[in-house]
């Protein structure tokens, strides 16, 4: 993990800061990130999303406070049953402070309004820790998001050996690339008969870099194969977890 840079943007030496704290303190006290799934028939797609924007002010107000890290409203670029529509993922800074969401959750469930609330067919919330993650110092105008999903089937040390030596050489690669900005990795802190373990958050510059994700990906990995330890990775990763529904989502804003 990088050390950050006196001469960053403080937003990116915050981010920075969190990252190498999730990886130091990680299970040493309680979750401290919370990832909210909302899912809303098609026809009540706009109402929740307009409900999602007027709810930035509360989370600013919450940052602004020093009861948030940072957080994400992501809304799903398509249309999908299987999925969800809206995705908060609020980073934190300890868990003292994620027991302060419950006064949140008491005047405004999920932290939605009333008119939210009504164009939800379904919430669902994870615990989870912060365990991985890395943002340029030049981030994108119009950036997008891939969510990827994933089951484990090794234990939460052997998957971050993983990430360690397969997944995050790629990222950083990507990022090297110029087409991703940021990632970050969740695990779940309470997994029994949760839909996944891990979630990833991937951050492209605009959709320009998102349609370059092939081309970068093979680049990266041809690059990669040279190291054998990281091919040792490659070669083992079907039997350490296991893809889920991929969504491509934008982040909301007040504008």
């Amino acid at each position: 993990m990088r050390t950050p840079n006196p001469c960053w943007p403080l937003t990116l030496i915050l981010v920075t800061a969190f990252y190498m704290a999730a990886e130091e303190d990680q299970k040493q006290t309680g979750p401290t990130t919370l990832v909210i799934q909302y899912h809303c028939p098609p026809g009540q797609r706009t109402p929740l999303r307009q409900a999602a924007v007027n709810s930035l002010p509360r989370y600013e107000a919450l940052k602004t406070n020093g009861v948030l890290a940072g957080y994400h409203l992501l809304f799903s670029r398509y249309v999908n049953t299987n999925s969800w529509d809206l995705l908060a993922v609020l980073n934190f800074r300890t868990f003292a402070d994620v027991a302060k969401w419950k006064e949140v959750e008491l005047r405004d469930p999920a932290g939605l309004s009333a008119d939210g609330l009504a164009a939800t067919s379904a919430i669902f919330t994870y615990p989870a820790d912060a365990v991985r993650g890395n943002a340029s110092d030049s981030p994108g105008v119009h950036p997008v998001y891939l969510v990827i999903p994933y089951t484990l089937s090794v234990s939460q040390p052997a998957y971050l050996q993983y990430v360690d030596g397969y997944v995050r050489p790629q990222f950083e690669g990507w990022m090297r690339e110029g087409v991703l900005t940021r990632y970050e990795i969740f695990v779940q802190r309470y997994t029994a008969s949760r839909p996944w373990d891990s979630l990833i958050l991937l951050q492209y510059k605009d959709d320009e870099s998102l349609g370059l994700r092939e081309a970068v990906v093979a680049k990266v990995r041809s690059e990669l194969a040279k190291d054998p330890a990281w091919k040792a990775f490659s070669d083992s990763k079907q039997n350490m977890r296991v893809g889920k529904e991929v969504v491509i989502a934008d982040e909301l804003s007040a504008q």
